[in-house]
């Protein structure tokens, strides 16, 4: 596992190209965007089965709560390695235990169940990469992509060179239809935030849609702020889902997949 981590370190140097700081820049094209995994296999495999795209997007959660974390780990790693400039890795608040805690969190029993004494080695390298990957997405002049939301402070320079006020809101924040600017989170951290803070962002970062993750929906996905934010995710089985959810981009065109 260290080994991998060490290549997965070496295939995001290669993200230079189009990354500047933990803000990733990508062109329209066919993309596949992904949402909270949760230690879900079965799931991760069924829309890898299914991929056609030439991109892919993980919106981040990758462990915790699902009997595989380490499975899945395994998997989109040799994805990243094998196709660099392809396949992006973003930070999901479960990618963060050392901004703040939280819970559940039964990712290192699973590393110590299967690499004994070991485990902590490879639990400190992969803070060290959670560290290291980026924590949004823009694509051209459509879509702003982050694991969970944003206040009316996010800028482009926030998600360049995001503070740790920052990246609370980033990892940690939720859209709501019932209320106006910013309230605190029931989760204890991050915001709420309404579609006034949803246009005012988008607008700031010429982007029609913010795509994010971090909550379950019992169909896979759900649409907020007159269809400007969405939902996506993709850890069925965990949560006992009516279904899970991908989205597949094409240009200016998008299409929710279910399963």
């Amino acid at each position: 596992m260290i080994e991998l981590i060490k290549d997965v370190e070496k295939a995001i140097e290669k993200e230079k190209a189009i990354r500047k700081g933990k803000l990733i820049n990508l062109k329209k094209s066919s993309i596949t965007v992904i949402g909270d995994l949760h230690g879900d296999l079965f799931s991760l495999n069924k829309i890898l089965d299914k991929i056609e795209t030439e991109i892919i997007v993980f919106l981040g959660d990758y462990a915790d709560r699902g009997p595989f974390p380490i499975e899945v780990y395994e998997k989109i790693f040799e994805l990243k390695i094998d196709h660099p400039d392809k396949v992006f890795l973003l930070r999901g608040n479960h990618e963060a235990p050392d901004i703040i805690p939280f819970y559940p969190h039964d990712f290192p029993w699973y590393l110590k169940e299967k690499y004994g004494e070991n485990w902590r080695e490879i639990y400190d390298s992969l803070i060290e990469l959670y560290n290291k990957i980026p924590i949004a997405v823009i694509i051209d002049d459509f879509a702003l992509l982050l694991h969970g939301g944003i206040s009316n402070k996010i800028t482009k320079d926030s998600l360049i060179q995001p503070n740790k006020e920052d990246l609370e809101i980033i990892l940690w924040s939720d859209p709501s239809d019932n209320i106006n600017g910013i309230i605190p989170s029931d989760r204890g951290a991050g915001v709420m935030f309404g579609p006034d803070v949803t246009s005012l962002v988008l607008n700031r970062l010429n982007v029609k849609y913010l795509i994010r993750s971090h909550q379950s929906v019992m169909k896979g996905y759900k649409w907020n702020h007159n269809n400007r934010v969405l939902t996506i995710f993709s850890a069925k089985n965990v949560y006992d889902l009516e279904s899970g959810a991908y989205l597949v981009i094409i240009n200016d065109e998008m299409k929710i997949i279910t399963f």
